[in-house]
C-alpha cells in the first residue's frame, strides 16, 4: 500500500506481530482508527486465547461438557465457521485438537488431559451458547487469527479509510481499489522461487510445519494435523491460501497441508486458491482464483 498519507503501526498480538495500515485519513483520525483496530485485536485475543484462564476458550474447555456455556458473539461466530469447514472436509479441519497439541507440548496442559471428542461433539446453541457432548479441548489457533484480521480491517474501514492493510504474521487482508503485491517467500527454503501475487479486496494466509515439527519417541509431530487421522501433516510444505476473508483463508491452509491437491474441491467451495510449495515438487496452484 502506497501513498503520502499512509499511516502504519505494529504491536505484538496473537503470538506474532500485527501491523495495521490506513490511507485516506488525516493523521489524527488515522491514529484513532489504528488505536481502535488494536483494541479489536486485543479483545479477540482475550476471548479466544487457549492460554488465558478467563477466555471463552478456557471456560468452554473447563465447563462446556457439564452444560451450555454462554460465549461472546465473536467466539460463537468463529466456532460456527469452524463447524462449517469441518463439515465440508468431513473432519480434516477440527478445532477439538487442543488435548492432542497439549500432549505433544505445543499447548499448555494442566491436570488430566481429555481424550477423544471431535467437532461433532460441539453443539452450538443460538444465540451464543456452546455445549460439548464429552470432555474435550478446543483450540482456535488455526482460525481465530484470521478472524481477528478480518475484524481489525472492518474497524479501520469504519473510520473512513480508503485503503486498508492488516498483517498478522503473514495472515493478510486488504481493502480498497489498489492491488497489493505479496511475495511468497519460504524462509526454510531460501533457494525456492518466490511467486509474487497481487490481491485486492481479498485475504491471504500462510501455514507451515517445517520449523515447528519435533520428534516424540519414534513419531514426528507438529501443530497442524489431520483431524480424521490425528496425525501431523505437511512436514516439508509451505501453503498460502487466497480467499475472500482471512478467517476462511487461515483455516483452509490447514486443509491444504493435510490434503494437498485433493483439497481442490473444498477450495472451490470457498472460491479460494492455494499456492503450495514442497521441495520435491516445487510450487503448485490449486483451487479457484478469487
Amino acid at each position: 500500500m502506497s501513498g503520502t498519507n499512509l499511516i502504519e503501526r505494529a504491536q505484538p498480538w496473537l503470538g506474532t506481530i500485527v501491523s495495521l495500515g490506513v490511507a485516506g485519513l488525516s493523521d489524527a483520525v488515522a491514529h484513532q482508527s489504528i488505536d481502535a483496530g488494536f483494541a479489536t485485536v486485543r479483545r479477540l485475543h482475550d476471548l479466544m486465547s487457549f492460554h488465558e484462564p478467563a477466555s471463552d476458550v478456557s471456560r468452554l474447555n473447563c465447563k462446556a461438557h457439564l452444560g451450555p456455556v454462554e460465549v461472546d458473539a465473536h467466539t460463537y461466530a468463529v466456532l460456527s465457521q469452524a463447524h462449517q469447514i469441518s463439515a465440508a472436509t468431513a473432519g480434516v479441519f477440527d478445532v477439538t485438537v487442543g488435548a492432542m497439541l497439549a500432549a505433544w507440548g505445543f499447548l499448555p496442559g494442566a491436570g488430566a488431559i481429555p481424550h477423544g471428542g471431535t467437532w461433532r461433539d460441539i453443539e452450538l446453541i443460538e444465540p451464543h451458547a456452546v455445549r460439548f457432548h464429552q470432555p474435550l479441548w478446543v483450540d482456535l489457533g488455526g482460525i481465530a487469527k484470521g478472524y481477528a484480521v478480518d475484524c481489525a480491517l472492518q474497524t479501520l474501514l469504519a473510520h473512513g479509510a480508503t485503503q486498508v492493510r492488516v498483517n498478522a504474521g503473514g495472515d493478510i487482508r486488504v481493502a480498497g481499489s489498489a492491488a497489493h503485491r505479496i511475495m511468497l517467500r519460504v524462509p526454510e527454503h531460501p533457494k525456492a522461487d518466490v511467486p509474487v501475487l497481487e490481491i485486492a479486496d481479498a485475504a491471504l494466509a500462510s501455514s507451515s510445519n517445517t520449523t515447528t515439527k519435533r520428534q516424540i519417541g519414534d513419531r514426528m509431530v507438529a501443530p497442524h494435523l489431520n483431524g480424521i487421522t490425528s496425525k501431523a501433516v505437511g512436514f516439508d510444505m509451505f501453503v498460502s491460501v487466497v480467499a475472500e476473508t482471512c478467517m476462511v483463508a487461515d483455516a483452509l491452509t490447514k486443509v491444504v497441508l493435510a490434503l494437498g491437491p485433493e483439497a481442490d474441491r473444498v477450495l472451490a467451495q470457498y472460491q479460494a486458491t492455494a499456492y503450495m510449495y514442497a521441495p520435491q515438487r516445487g510450487w503448485q496452484t490449486i483451487g479457484t482464483d478469487v
